[in-house]
């Protein structure tokens, strides 16, 4: 007998029916797009707020690593001096060491106690050593000794970091133990001169040092966040609380007896004069202040200079 056929399956779908198309809401697909929209916007401003806050250093520090200039351009004899080693053994800090007249040879109108002295100069935030030697010549032709140098990221010195607050403070307080401890001078006869933002870590190091005999203080910034905020103004970014390093000069200041001589205006002149007397209305005594012409004035100069020494700076001790 044939085989039987297997019965033909049934269909066991449901029929079909013409249903109608999907139709989206037109509101929730607004919704989506704004949503959508305003999470790219947000994660934008926090990129670009991410990227100011990495790069915030570049809106008050500009440092070149081009030395063209030397004191020897202004007649003076100088020493390069390499120091602060690192781990490798490698100095990380470049400097000059510019020697005061010999005894021998006062300078003319200065005492010859100001070559015990020795300032420790801590420069701006921009440029480099090069852009120092006019004021280091003004420094010297007082009858000073002047030790400079750049900070990591400045000149000559280590360029594989970028500088900032913490670590041009650690080189200001790495020079003054190259100059106590290697030089084996006295803290009680070094006597830092800041300018610009030099004058925050000055003052800072002063504050740290209670042995130095005084600081002076050029054309000092009194709010280096508000400078960046006004220089590059955004309505969108909080510049300034996005700005890490403050540079305070204001808290240091408030307390510190060491005697303190402020300058305004000047060879470093600086374009708030008026912030500058604030912030010298607001610092503890003893000090002194005085405000030359923007321009290069170096008989009002070395008047001042040497008025706050012989009033406000006690005889050099010897070692």
């Amino acid at each position: 007998m044939p085989a039987a056929k297997p019965p033909a399956p049934r269909n066991t779908l449901p029929p079909t029916r013409n249903s109608p198309p999907e139709v989206v809401d037109p509101v929730w697909l607004l919704k989506a797009l704004i949503l959508t929209l305003a999470a790219a916007l947000v994660c934008a401003w926090l990129t670009a707020c991410f990227l100011v806050y990495q790069g915030e250093w570049q809106l008050v520090l500009h440092p070149t690593h081009t030395i063209d200039r030397t004191p020897t351009s202004a007649g003076l004899a100088f020493s390069d001096v390499r120091f602060d080693a690192s781990e490798t053994g490698q100095p990380r800090l470049t400097g000059w060491w510019i020697p005061a007249q010999p005894p021998d040879q006062p300078q003319a109108g200065f005492a010859p106690r100001y070559a015990a002295f020795t300032v420790l100069y801590l420069h701006d935030g921009s440029g480099s050593l090069s852009d120092t030697v006019p004021m280091l010549a003004r420094l010297h032709a007082a009858g000073l000794n002047v030790f400079a140098f750049d900070y990591r990221g400045f000149g000559s010195s280590d360029a594989s970091i970028h500088p900032s607050q913490d670590r041009m403070t650690e080189d200001a307080s790495a020079a003054l133990q190259y100059l106590t401890s290697t030089r084996h001078l006295s803290a009680g006869n070094i006597i830092p001169y800041g300018t610009g933002i030099g004058a925050s870590l000055a003052a800072n190091l002063a504050h740290t040092h209670s042995d130095l005999p005084a600081v002076i203080l050029d054309n000092p910034v009194p709010d280096p966040a508000a400078v960046a905020a006004a220089a590059h103004p955004s309505k969108i970014l909080p510049v300034r609380f996005l700005f890490g390093d403050q540079f305070n000069i204001t808290k240091p200041l408030a307390s510190l007896a060491t005697p303190k001589l402020f300058i305004a205006g000047g060879l470093n002149s600086r374009s708030d004069v008026q912030a500058i007397q604030i912030l010298f209305q607001h610092t503890a005594s003893p000090h002194f202040s005085v405000t030359l012409p923007p321009r290069r004035d170096d008989a009002n100069f070395q008047k001042a200079l040497s008025r706050f020494l012989d009033q406000y700076v006690p005889t050099p001790l010897t070692r």
